[in-house]
């Protein structure tokens, strides 16, 4: 099943929060560190990005 194949980004957000999910404790980077920080330039992180914004929620996410 890929029940996240439809939604957006932004609906995906929502979506987890919905679902009480930490995003804080989560990375999408394709490049992050030792320290699980995002780079911030990725197409990932782009995404990721654009998701949070659209859906009208901080980002909580940690960038390099």
């Amino acid at each position: 099943a890929t029940p996240l194949i439809d939604l957006t980004k932004a609906q995906i957000v929502r979506r987890g929060l919905d679902l009480g999910v930490d995003f804080s404790l989560t990375v999408s980077c394709y490049q992050a560190d030792a320290q699980g920080r995002a780079c911030g330039r990725c197409d990932a992180c782009r995404l990721r990005r654009d998701g949070f914004k659209a859906a009208g929620v901080a980002d909580p996410t940690r960038y390099a």
